[in-house]
């Protein structure tokens, strides 16, 4: 006869990027233990692997968690995590002022409400890009291991660079034809943005560099100077 199992409780929520509607349930003694070791590792690649196998443990819909976008992934473990361990984290925050000696006791102690937390989107940001004449194209966001491969690129790998830009085309389109991206091979993506102007690239870089990220204003008073500071925390590393 089979042990009874407890029925847990379920949440919903949407995926910023898509707005789709999912149910999740609150971390389980096994989905705990996955993410200590992974944390104990202190391997990257271990953790993110640990983070994208707790999340979809977790969604009760079947989801392609290697496919979403890096903002999809923060917001959807912090709501997890604020159903799972409670909704308050706190974070010790410094002040910007250098105090000598009492540097140490420059740090203010501030609680955030991780349901509070929102994706937020920079104005003017759009994945729909217009090159030259008629000729556009359009962008998917990158997922978890391409940004953790974007943060520790060397910014004069023009082939690293290159290569994750391809990987995020979606398409390129004009008024009379729609070319998918993936049916290219990549000497000819590669030729194509050989061919662009430094203006006409950077709109591609500025896709990347104004992406939709996991972020919170936090006001704070310094506890020996009483200056007040407003900081923007973002990224999951952040709040955790």
């Amino acid at each position: 006869m089979a042990l009874p199992m407890q029925n847990a409780v379920t949440y919903h929520t949407v995926i910023p990027s898509s707005g789709k509607e999912i149910n999740y349930r609150p971390f389980l003694i096994k989905d705990e233990k996955e993410l200590m070791i992974a944390q104990q590792s202190e391997d990257i690649k271990v953790m993110v692997n640990s983070l994208k196998n707790v999340i979809k443990n977790c969604v009760k819909e079947e989801i392609d968690v290697d496919t979403l976008a890096t903002f999809d992934i923060e917001y959807l473990f912090t709501q997890i995590r604020a159903k799972s361990v409670g909704e308050q984290v706190e974070l010790m925050l410094k002040c910007d002022i250098d105090h000598g000696d009492d540097n140490e006791k420059a740090v203010s102690k501030v609680s955030i409400d991780l349901t509070s937390l929102e994706v937020k989107k920079p104005e003017g940001h759009t994945n729909k890009i217009d090159l030259y004449d008629d000729v556009s194209v359009t962008m998917k966001y990158p997922s978890f291991d391409v940004v953790s491969k974007l943060q520790n690129v060397n910014q004069a790998d023009m082939n690293i660079i290159f290569e994750i830009m391809i990987g995020c085309m979606d398409t390129i389109y004009n008024t009379n034809e729609i070319f998918h991206v993936k049916e290219q091979t990549k000497d000819e993506m590669i030729e194509f943005l050989n061919n662009l102007s430094s203006t006409q690239f950077e709109k591609i870089q500025n896709f990347f560099n104004t992406m939709p990220s996991l972020s919170k204003e936090i006001k704070y008073n310094c506890p020996v100077c009483n200056k007040e500071h407003t900081k923007v925390i973002e990224g999951l590393q952040s709040f955790f």
